[in-house]
């Protein structure tokens, strides 16, 4: 009753266990579509960029512009005070507001040589110590 089968016989009734997965590959329309939406994402990122470095740049621009309004009144403010020192020589308080304008608008060397007037004028100045070691004397 049993029948003895051949080898050949028996691959044919036994499925192979080695089994071919196929690749998933994209059709043509979505690989258009995927670098299309790639290169729409990585535009909108450039754009975007360039926009918020636009936005900085005008920032800046604009506190340069505060920046040279208040050197310039700075700088008129020295002027004025020179003006007040060459006519009342030999108050402290007037070489001390020069010095201490000098030293806002970045002149070290002229800051210090005021703070010595204020300092030669009055020894005792506080303010003057003060900022005679911020100006470096």
């Amino acid at each position: 009753m049993k029948q003895k089968l051949s080898q050949s016989e028996i691959v044919v009734f036994f499925p192979k266990n080695l089994r071919f997965i196929t690749e998933y590959t994209f059709s043509e329309s979505q690989s258009r579509t995927i670098k299309i939406t790639l290169v729409s994402i990585l535009s909108l990122f450039l754009l975007t960029f360039i926009v918020v470095q636009v936005i900085v740049i005008w920032d800046n621009v604009r506190q340069q512009e505060v920046l040279k309004q208040q050197r310039i009144q700075l700088e008129n403010e020295v002027i004025y005070w020179k003006g007040i020192a060459t006519k009342y020589q030999g108050y402290r308080d007037v070489y001390y507001r020069i010095a201490a304008l000098q030293y806002k608008l970045g002149n070290v060397a002229e800051s210090q040589k005021y703070v010595k007037r204020a300092l030669d004028l009055d020894p005792n100045f506080p303010e003057g110590h003060v900022l005679g070691m911020h100006v470096g004397l």
